[in-house]
């Protein structure tokens, strides 16, 4: 989901760049190497060969091959634990490679989904479901979808 840029102090940028630096472009969770802001892949790879890491395997080049074919996991991103744009304090902010940072919010999204579909009236979060929710036949049943066992 791309950010809201307005909901971020107006030196964000700086704010992140510099945690970015502080952890010398590794991942704060599963320390990852990441590519340096507007550094290329080439220069990123000849910076980090021979680093250890799990998901760097030298011996047979498919490191070179696993940065290429998806270079956006190599991305450092800095995160909002409490998930407020506007705490940019020390202990809220975390420098997360994008699958870290991915795995960090999920919990959020989700809530916000589901918040999100409470709002269309499409989800009841106060009486949830006693049974598993069955598909109804093309939406025709509504009660099929979220069983109203509660009258």
């Amino acid at each position: 989901m791309p950010m809201q840029r307005e909901l971020y102090p107006p030196n964000w940028d700086a704010i992140a760049l510099a945690k970015k630096e502080s952890v010398g472009w590794h991942c704060e969770n599963c320390d990852r190497p990441c590519r340096i802001s507007g550094e290329s892949l080439y220069d990123f790879i000849l910076r980090i060969e021979g680093e250890p890491h799990p998901d760097l395997d030298w011996v047979n080049q498919a490191a070179i091959s696993t940065i290429c074919e998806k270079p956006q996991r190599w991305t450092l991103t800095v995160a909002h634990l409490n998930q407020e744009p506007s705490d940019c304090s020390d202990a809220n902010l975390k420098a997360l490679c994008a699958p870290c940072h991915l795995e960090h919010d999920r919990p959020f999204r989700l809530a916000n989904r589901a918040r999100k579909l409470e709002r269309q009236g499409q989800l009841n979060l106060l009486r949830p479901p006693a049974i598993a929710p069955i598909a109804a036949d093309l939406g025709r049943d509504p009660t099929r979808i979220q069983p109203t066992l509660w009258s």
